[in-house]
């Protein structure tokens, strides 16, 4: 399910493929999305693939995915391998499709909104945000488990464009860690919820079990989430409230991931 990729010195992207529609199925093409890649890179239409040598990729697929089958997430891998970044993939969790983090709601079998799914790894609840972000950042403190001192406020997505042409919500939310809020220079997270899980849908409970915060909290992590609007036409059709991974607004977007 989810592949995130570096953004710059400290700053990470969060994103969760996920198809616009299910069930899962899926005929390879691999080859063909190399061949663009490589196309757009050589144009210059797109940042050079080469930027990707050395960086690292974290990548999840539960093998009970019935929206994103798991061998397009293998691609996902192999295509990255290609390019030399430095992957780590979970796919042997039983997981149905789903954000894996131990606040989630759901059993990591279970199927359905609000797909947060809680897994367990030798005997103990897995907590896949400390791998991600083991791998990004480095080294963590441990994680406040008891009541968090950052502090979960909206912040005003106008000045982002923020309206049903962009599928943009009024407001996202935005994560600040006591120690940055007193001017410590801290990192950023920039966490993208995946296809129906936009506020207006299923409230607060992306931002709340993601799972980020409280490691967050410790780790001089300021987490900015997003948020998106379902929309239909004459607005661009995107009636789960995806951000937009394949094109729907712009032919062109899959060409600036």
């Amino acid at each position: 399910m989810r592949g995130r990729r570096r953004c710059g010195e400290r700053a990470r992207q969060l994103r969760r493929p996920h198809a616009p529609d299910g069930p899962a199925s899926y005929s390879s093409t691999l080859a063909a999305s190399n061949a663009y890649r490589d196309t757009q890179s050589a144009l210059g239409t797109i940042d050079p693939s080469s930027n990707l040598a050395g960086h690292p990729v974290y990548l999840w697929s539960g093998t009970k995915d019935t929206t994103v089958h798991p061998r397009q997430m293998a691609d996902l891998q192999a295509q990255y391998l290609r390019y030399g970044a430095k992957v780590r993939f979970d796919n042997a969790f039983p997981a149905a499709h789903g954000w894996e983090s131990p606040e989630a709601e759901l059993e990591c079998g279970v199927a359905g909104s609000p797909f947060m799914v809680k897994c367990s790894a030798d005997g103990a609840v897995y907590d896949s945000v400390k791998t991600w972000l083991t791998l990004f950042p480095g080294p963590l403190k441990p994680r406040n488990d008891g009541r968090l001192q950052g502090t979960l406020s909206p912040f005003d997505q106008a000045a982002f464009g923020a309206s049903p042409n962009l599928g943009l919500a009024p407001t996202g939310s935005i994560f600040v860690p006591k120690s940055c809020r007193e001017g410590r220079q801290c990192g950023f997270v920039l966490a993208m919820h995946g296809c129906l899980q936009h506020t207006a849908l299923i409230g607060d409970r992306w931002v709340k079990q993601a799972g980020i915060n409280a490691w967050a909290d410790t780790n001089d992590l300021v987490v900015l989430y997003p948020d998106t609007i379902a929309t239909n036409a004459p607005d661009p059709t995107n009636p789960k409230g995806c951000f937009d991974w394949w094109g729907y607004a712009n032919p062109w977007i899959p060409a600036t991931r």
